[in-house]
């Protein structure tokens, strides 16, 4: 018999009452009672990730939402496990994992070959160059010898999600390699655990066109002869607006790599789940599956190098997420690097913020975010955060509290580049040392995290004062606090690497001074850079004694 994912108990979940088990799709939709499933429950967070958009796909494929008006009714609505199962009704047959006919990301063809081991499906298996070296030491090889067909079915996915680049004709996945995927999770209400059905109704968006039945192939690309990207077929790619070969759905579903599964014909306890049923041993892979051109996922954010240039999408470049990245996935960024956020983050909180509110007691959305953090083939860290959301009753808050989180993050850029640059002074004096090496780099690190909390207090402050039509009555107050709270930050950053020697005073001159200099620097001094601050914050100047502006350090 063949293991399909929509009516096969294929998710681990928790459930409201701490229960863990594993739950065929339609019961996604329970949020009754204290049995309801609250997150998925993988060992692995990329696996989580991926069983969300896995899950968010199916739904985007079987309810259909054209309009917000559609959404907003089934968000007050539900649908309920028997809803929910004749919606997806039609879509059962093309979701086979094993068995005869068209199989679940996989080639449309039987391929034949050497099988790679299956653990080459996880994305943090070392590469085979990596394992030549004997560089696989934070993730070891030779994990996993077989997984059951749940984990390797969520691998599978993960791998055609989320592909990084491997080698030639190995395509990276249509969002390139690692892309940061960036979801809204509502709160509770009631002192009950938010459902997990909550969870994937507040990050769909609606579809600019349905997908007719004969059309299914261009969202669910197994269903069909793989459009190959070899010299043969002129290094195809396919676009998002390719509407012969493509639907936007399938972003959800996308097919860069050619696989094949190879079950082992027995049962065992899968090393990764513990759990009894077949097993899958290896997969058979060839090149040049789909070249995936321009495509705009709904839940990731994008970056621009200007107006005019084609979108790309953001990626982590660590395994820590920080308020300036958070002002880029949600308010976006306009100046430097062009940033925009998800198309789920986006109708989160312009327009969708009331009734996420209303749902949780009027408590604060939290923004998670995910992804694989890579160098080229080789992973690095996996992503993983959760910030405050920050919604607002009305768009026009929105928009002014955006537009006070960009200005609020430029100035802290600017402090951190000042600290660095005093640091540099203190530290090499006029010696050519590179501003990103060392403690000169780590300085802006942890300035940043010592602001972190303080920056999202300043906005919680602003959006609890902030009027219906956006203005803020305090905004020079809260200026003040968040200056405040950068000077406290990077004068205890310099303190910490740039301590005054007691043996040196040609060195602790320089400290002193460069001290001094920043110090006046965040008071409002300097011939530039304390105007250009201040002007930043919306904030006067401090006058001086005499009554007169400051114009110099000292």
């Amino acid at each position: 018999m063949g293991f399909n994912l929509l009516t096969d108990p294929f998710l681990p979940v928790v459930l409201a009452n701490g229960a863990r088990c594993w739950v065929a799709f339609h019961e996604l939709a329970r949020e009754e009672g204290d049995e309801y499933p609250v997150e998925f429950d993988w060992p692995r967070a990329d696996f989580n990730m991926a069983s969300y958009e896995f899950a968010l796909g199916v739904l985007q494929l079987a309810l259909d939402i054209r309009k917000e008006q559609e959404w907003k009714d089934l968000w007050k609505q539900g649908a309920g496990d028997r809803g929910l199962s004749e919606k997806i009704a039609p879509f059962v047959a093309a979701f086979n994992l094993t068995g005869d006919g068209p199989l679940f990301l996989q080639d449309f063809e039987a391929l034949e070959g050497d099988a790679n081991p299956i653990e080459a499906l996880l994305i943090d298996t070392p590469g085979q160059n990596g394992q030549k070296k004997n560089a696989d030491l934070l993730t070891h090889r030779n994990r996993y010898a077989a997984l059951g067909l749940p984990a390797a079915a969520m691998g599978l996915y993960a791998l055609q999600a989320y592909a990084p680049s491997g080698g030639a004709g190995n395509r990276t996945s249509m969002r390139g390699g690692g892309p940061l995927t960036a979801l809204v999770l509502p709160a509770g209400g009631a002192m009950r655990p938010v459902a997990l059905w909550r969870k994937l109704l507040a990050n769909l968006v609606p579809q600019r066109t349905g997908l007719k039945a004969a059309d299914r192939a261009k969202a669910l690309p197994w269903l069909a002869p793989t459009l190959t990207s070899d010299k043969a077929s002129g290094n195809r790619q396919v676009h998002e607006a390719d509407t012969v070969h493509a639907h936007p759905l399938q972003a959800y579903f996308g097919m860069p790599r050619r696989l094949r599964l190879v079950p082992s014909g027995q049962d065992g306890i899968c090393p990764m789940t513990g759990v009894m049923g077949p097993l899958v041993t290896g997969f058979i892979q060839r090149p040049y599956g789909v070249n995936y051109g321009l495509w705009r996922h709904p839940l990731t954010p994008y970056r621009r190098q200007s107006e005019a240039g084609d979108p790309y999408t953001a990626k982590p470049k660590s395994g820590h997420f920080g308020y300036r990245d958070w002002v880029a996935a949600t308010a976006g960024a306009r100046e430097g690097l062009l940033a925009e956020p998800s198309s789920n983050v986006a109708l989160a909180r312009r327009t969708r913020a009331i009734l996420l509110r209303t749902y949780a007691g009027g408590i604060d959305a939290q923004l998670r975010l995910g992804g694989w953090a890579m160098n080229n083939m080789e992973a690095i860290t996996y992503l993983f955060a959760e910030q405050p959301l920050h919604l607002a009753a009305h768009e026009a808050q929105c928009v002014a509290l955006d537009a006070l989180a960009q200005r609020l993050a430029s100035a802290a850029d600017d402090v951190a580049s000042m600290l660095r640059a005093m640091l540099k002074q203190a530290l090499f004096g006029d010696a050519k040392v590179s501003s990103d090496a060392g403690e000169l780099d780590l300085s802006r690190t942890r300035f940043y995290e010592a602001t972190e909390n303080e920056f999202h207090a300043v906005l919680d402050d602003a959006l609890g004062a902030m009027m219906p039509e956006g203005s803020l009555p305090e905004e020079q107050t809260l200026a003040r606090t968040w200056l405040t709270a950068m000077r406290r930050a990077a004068l205890n950053v310099f303190d910490e690497i740039a301590p005054v020697p007691l043996e040196d005073a040609e060195r602790a001159r320089r400290i002193v001074g460069a001290y001094g200099q920043l110090s006046a620097i965040l008071a409002g001094g300097g011939k530039k850079a304390g105007e250009a601050l201040f002007e930043k914050l919306q904030l006067p100047r401090p006058e001086r004694k005499d009554g007169k502006k400051k114009e110099t350090a000292g």
